[in-house]
């Protein structure tokens, strides 16, 4: 057991019948407790807000380059090495939990799979932009992290944040939205079951956590269907909308 802590750069141990481990070199950036899990630190690190969503609306003549800066800060938007935006989820207690790369999936699977020390982890998670909550302004949720990152600069009277993923949907991922005003903007589809499925979302919400919540229907009600074939969103409509 000490060779193969070793071959990993630990120092494998007993004390008092529990098994420890501690870095052969303190520094090791392997082990490093400001980058083996999320911390701030490593949100810093990452910083970056030159992404390829931003385009559409720069180019629309939406956004401008000192509104994509702000929203990159504002959301603490990150970038892997190979280019991929990062999506921290960060709490309410301004906690970074775990980051979502897209299409990549998340940054704690990464580095489950890079740490050994990480295997027990299991990640908790929360919304999009929650870590903005102390601003009092009504709150509506989008399923695209990009899409909320773009419309905090567009309609900027709305406190914006996003699920990402629908199988994390839970009860417990809105209770600290308890008190305020929260509207969801689901996407459309050709059969109108993601309005479905979050307007019984809602309605648990509203009988369970007291939560005042609704869901929008303008994109039910005007969406074409060939948008809704494309299972378009809230951001999506306004471009498409707005273009000549």
């Amino acid at each position: 057991m000490k060779t193969a802590g070793r071959n990993v750069g630990l120092d494998v141990h007993v004390v008092d019948g529990m098994l420890q481990c501690t870095p052969l070199t303190p520094d090791d950036p392997r082990y490093s407790t400001d980058f083996l899990l999320p911390s701030m630190k490593m949100v810093d690190a990452c910083r970056a807000d030159d992404f390829a969503f931003f385009q559409p609306s720069l180019r629309a003549g939406m956004l401008t380059a000192e509104q994509i800066h702000r929203a990159g800060a504002r959301y603490h938007l990150g970038k892997t090495r190979s280019g991929k935006p990062m999506f921290w989820m960060i709490d309410d207690m301004l906690e970074p939990l775990d980051a979502h790369l897209g299409d990549d999936g998340w940054l704690s699977t990464l580095l489950k799979a890079r740490q050994p020390l990480l295997r027990c982890w299991h990640p908790t998670h929360c919304l999009f932009g929650l870590h903005l909550l102390a601003t009092p302004l009504p709150i509506a949720i989008v399923e695209s992290e990009a899409t909320a990152v773009v419309l905090s600069e567009l309609f900027p009277e709305t406190l914006w944040m996003a699920y990402a993923d629908v199988t994390l949907l839970n009860e417990d991922l809105f209770r600290p939205l308890a008190g305020r005003t929260v509207t969801i903007y689901p996407r459309a589809d050709t059969y109108s079951s993601t309005y479905l499925y979050f307007d019984e979302i809602a309605t648990d919400l509203r009988q369970s956590l007291h939560l005042t919540v609704s869901v929008a229907t303008i994109l039910e009600e005007h969406a074409t269907q060939e948008q809704k074939s494309r299972a378009i969103d809230i951001l999506d409509f306004i471009l498409e909308n707005e273009q000549p």
